[in-house]
């Protein structure tokens, strides 16, 4: 089961799990990183926001060392 749901991970999660657990980092500093407000980043990784541009996709991905695919959830 825990598979299907990992598959079923919306971008905004994926961009939050990676934030907190793999760089352990606030959304103020990530969102300073990234150049966008803090504002921009809640909207991001709770699905508000939904179509990111992909220049902050690149960037995401980039400083989260995985690829622009995983984060679309195109690939595990």
């Amino acid at each position: 089961m825990r598979d299907m749901e990992e598959k079923e991970q919306t971008i905004g999660k994926r961009i939050k799990e990676l934030r907190i657990q793999k760089l352990h980092m606030s959304q103020v500093d990530f969102a300073d990183i990234i150049h966008v407000s803090k504002q921009t980043l809640y909207k991001y990784e709770s699905g508000i926001i939904t179509n990111i541009p992909y220049s902050k996709i690149e960037a995401i991905a980039k400083v989260c060392n995985v690829s622009p695919a995983y984060l679309m959830g195109w690939e595990d």
